[in-house]
């Protein structure tokens, strides 16, 4: 026999003494409660010789709606039309998870309609040992973290009620980065969302990574809900996670890409695409390596139109109901779209549009808005303004505009971690933020040094590359080499730890890209990154690309497609691994 005691006030059992009405004493009880008569004070005495839990109805509000009490009840005294009781914790078992009583409430005796009533039973039978090994002494906290990772279950395994319930404790939490990351899962359940996986840090070629290729795949075949500009989410996500399987696929999409971004590109006057037509496609092919790589004719057109239409101001303008108005999301996103896919060559423009950036930051919010003048904060003009200042030269000028920005993203959350800006779907527009928020140290800077040159190298490198002919090829594997050679230097200014120079004793010639390869691999192996005799990934295919460039210079040897193509391909990857794990930084984005 124990007692099961429920209360529909989510309040109810955190503070003693505690009370139950007797007009709902015994019911839904079982046959040895048949001993036990409130005409007969003496047989309540039984009730504190069993166990007892002590639960809240499913629905009832609270913080801890969701723990039930195990251990013993003392003192039963009859006040009236109530039972007043004391209630002694087990020492080692006190706390257990509703979820958990629930799924053996048919071994327990309870039945479903109880579990919605104030009332106290008495059952047959025992608690089980299992349950009672799952409780805890002390009650756990209910972390954002710990209720999203139920919700996340519940909607997984369709139970819809416990969802609600718990989608209704998650909103008595406050909004927080934590919060919103916690529920990408429960986003991603819902519907495949491709910008998603790499948050949630879901890796490629792995079997997580490839159970999001199927999910994300069968969307695209069954077209669920698909939006206008899925292709670039498409050739985006399967250039990441995809395999050869994937190939037909990625080529359709890419060519859906290119015919989107030639339609941008081809009217002229009135008949002209818009700034932020433009500036989107922009920003979405740069966030793809495959898309920049296979697209880089039509982002040579878009990116020239975009430079040649900027205003004197450093704004770009758009056309609002008939008027032409400075359109802060517009720069917003061409500015980010030039960092991002430009070089040197635009350094002015980049400046005056971010300077101008900053002062149409709302007073007060922190947030902007679409247009000018706007009194309506912007999600994505926000966002990419404020990834825009982090990437310019002006980053270290104004904190207190990006410290808030950053808390308007954060605050503006739904209270399911979502963000809403149209016309987007909210998942996307929710990794947008995400994204920005949980990696904007990994965003450079524009200021000259070595590593700025590393990037803009490695882009000419590509730009020769795709023009193609001997002598690009040529100036291609040159120009990778030294991307290289100035991304092993600016490893060395940053990381001190290292204790190593891009020079020379004498102080004005430098190591050379081999030398400096082979220093960085003892400098590793020397404080525990690379364990001897491991070497430092890429390094063969480097040293041979470095043998090639020798060639080119000093015998005016030819390079191949093919070895170009695998030398940069090496040399991607070794400054894309290198800049992650000892910059924390997306050097080549």
């Amino acid at each position: 026999m124990f007692n099961l005691l429920v209360s529909g006030n989510g309040e109810w059992w955190e503070n003693p003494p505690y009370t139950s009405t007797i007009d709902r004493f015994k019911e839904y009880s079982g046959a040895e409660a048949e001993a036990i008569d409130l005409a007969r004070p003496e047989t309540l005495r039984r009730l504190e010789e069993v166990p007892a839990l002590l639960m809240y109805e499913v629905g009832a509000g609270g913080p801890h709606a969701r723990v039930v009490r195990h251990g013993r009840i003392r003192n039963i005294v009859r006040r009236g039309h109530e039972l007043a009781f004391t209630f002694e914790p087990d020492p080692e078992h006190a706390y257990l998870d509703r979820a958990e009583v629930l799924r053996t409430a048919d071994q327990l005796g309870i039945a479903q309609f109880e579990q919605h009533r104030t009332h106290w039973a008495i059952k047959d039978g025992e608690i089980p040992a299992e349950l009672i090994a799952t409780g805890a002494a002390e009650r756990a906290q209910r972390t954002v973290a710990v209720v999203a990772g139920e919700y996340v279950e519940a909607r997984r395994d369709g139970r819809r009620r416990e969802a609600g319930e718990l989608a209704e404790e998650l909103q008595n939490f406050p909004p927080t980065l934590d919060k919103a990351l916690s529920l990408v899962p429960a986003r991603i359940l819902q519907q495949p969302t491709p910008e998603l996986y790499p948050i949630l840090g879901i890796e490629p070629r792995t079997p997580e990574g490839r159970n999001a290729v199927v999910a994300v795949v069968a969307r695209h075949d069954n077209q669920q809900d698909l939006p206008a500009d899925w292709p670039y989410s498409f050739v985006w996500f399967l250039d990441l996670y995809g395999s050869a399987t994937e190939t037909a696929r990625l080529h359709a999409a890419l060519e859906e890409c290119a015919a989107h971004m030639i339609a941008l590109g081809a009217g002229d006057g009135e008949a002209a695409s818009s700034v932020e037509d433009i500036g989107y496609a922009l920003w979405r092919c740069s966030r793809s390596p495959r898309l920049v790589g296979g697209l880089r004719r039509e982002i040579a057109v878009l990116t020239d139109r975009l430079v040649r239409r900027q205003e004197m101001q450093g704004f770009w303008s758009e056309i609002r109901e008939g008027v032409s108005r400075p359109g802060v999301r517009a720069t917003a996103l061409a500015t980010v779209s030039l960092q991002r896919l430009g070089d040197d060559r635009y350094h002015d423009a980049i400046r005056k549009a971010v300077s101008w950036l900053i002062t149409q930051v709302i007073p007060d919010v922190g947030a902007l808005s679409r247009d000018a003048g706007g009194a309506d904060p912007d999600v994505i003009a926000t966002i990419l303004a404020m990834e825009a200042i982090r990437r310019s030269d002006l980053v270290d000028d104004v904190p207190h505009v990006l410290a808030a920005g950053d808390a308007w993203l954060v605050a503006g959350q739904t209270v399911l971690g979502g963000w809403q800006a149209a016309p987007w779907a909210e998942n996307f527009v929710a990794a947008t933020v995400l994204e920005y928020l949980a990696r904007q140290n990994e965003m450079l800077p524009q200021v000259d040094g070595f590593l700025l040159m590393a990037r803009d190298f490695f882009r000419k490198a590509e730009e020769l590359q795709l023009e193609g002919g001997a002598n690009n090829r040529r100036l291609a594997a040159i120009a990778t080499v030294h991307a290289v050679e100035m991304f092993l230097y600016g490893l060395f200014e940053r990381r001190e730890d290292l204790a190593l120079s891009a020079f020379r004793e004498n102080g004005t010639e430098t190591l050379g890209p081999r030398e400096a390869l082979r220093a960085l691999q003892d400098a590793l192996q020397r404080i525990g990154v690379l364990q001897a005799p491991q070497r430092l990934s890429y390094r063969d295919n480097l040293s041979a690309l470095v043998g090639r460039r020798d060639g080119i210079i000093h015998r005016a040897h030819e390079i191949s497609e093919a070895e170009l193509g695998d030398g940069m391909k090496h040399a991607r990857r070794f400054i894309e691994k290198y800049a992650r794990s000892l910059l924390d930084l997306n050097l080549l984005q």
